[in-house]
């Protein structure tokens, strides 16, 4: 009688432990700074459930993606579907960025996309997404302009550049185009979201998103969707507090900065299921100017996460 009273005694306090375990297990995330990283902002609060690592550049994430090193990866939708392309084992779990790219001027007489006919603009990341948004743009409006060489390294470098140069025509995005306009008075802006949509009736492109392990369990990806969900929502209704937060975690912009970034970053989540008519008309327009962008295909089905 007491072994057996022992064994169910040991038989409760493992499962107990497990229990515990299961309830305070954490899950790693990965994001790039900026506005990937504003979208979470709520989900790095809970450091009880979520370890954030904030990150800059893309070798971190083609390193993550690579080694299987985090649970949860914000990245580029196009990045991630090429990945997926080529056997990393992380699907596409849902959009949290649609969209931060503009052209910037100052001084110009008039300045939208027609008068940019024959001016010289300063683009980065040549021949990847935010180099093929705008030259998908440009292209549909039958406009033709010099594209300096060499491209910008990155929209920081736009950046420093143009306060160097005010004269510049430059292509820059969120949060950058806040810290520019917080140093610069008289920014003529083009928001090319807005174009965009012009273009395809469709409110903006899939621009990044947040990918999951496929060896994740379904209850717990949701539980993480869920606060995400709600962070998103959270955060573009609090700017205030949004702000405190980001600054709080060291992300490197103002409060000043980052109440006008996150409006213009246009954050929204978006499930993958949801998502896939948008990114399916994002990839192919892709696939027209740099297929190798996402690996030269469409992903499948499975792809796309399914609760």
């Amino acid at each position: 009688m007491k072994k057996t009273l022992i064994v169910i005694l040991t038989f409760l306090i493992i499962t107990i432990l497990f229990g515990c375990q299961n309830e305070t297990s954490v899950l790693t995330i990965m994001t790039p700074a900026g506005s990937p990283a504003l979208s979470q902002l709520y989900v790095q609060e809970d450091s009880e459930h979520y370890t954030v690592d904030v990150i800059n550049g893309s070798d971190p994430l083609l390193a993550a993606f690579a080694s299987g090193s985090h649970d949860v990866i914000f990245a580029p939708t196009n990045l991630g579907a090429k990945l997926y392309n080529s056997g990393t084992e992380y699907q596409f779990a849902g959009t949290v960025t649609w969209g931060n790219y503009y052209l910037v001027a100052k001084g110009q007489t008039v300045f939208d996309l027609e008068s940019l006919t024959d001016k010289t603009i300063l683009a980065f990341g040549k021949n990847q997404t935010s180099d093929i948004i705008l030259q998908y743009i440009l292209a549909e409006n039958d406009i033709e302009v010099i594209f300096a060489e060499p491209y910008a390294d990155s929209t920081a470098d736009t950046l420093s550049r143009f306060i160097a140069d005010n004269s510049l025509i430059i292509l820059i995005a969120e949060p950058s185009l806040s810290v520019l306009a917080s140093r610069v008075e008289g920014l003529q802006i083009i928001d090319l979201q807005n174009e965009y949509e012009e273009l395809t009736g469709a409110d903006s492109y899939p621009q990044a998103g947040v990918f999951v392990k496929t060896s994740l369990d379904k209850a717990v990806v949701q539980t993480f969707l869920s606060a995400l969900s709600l962070s998103v929502v959270t955060v573009n209704a609090n700017l205030g507090e949004a702000a405190d937060l980001a600054v709080n975690f060291g992300y490197g912009f103002t409060k000043e900065v980052l109440l006008s970034a996150i409006p213009n970053s246009h954050l929204n989540y978006v499930s993958a299921l949801n998502s896939k008519t948008a990114l399916e008309a994002y990839f192919t327009m892709i696939l027209q100017y740099n297929g190798n962008l996402i690996g030269n295909k469409l992903p499948d089905d499975d792809f796309y996460f399914k609760p």
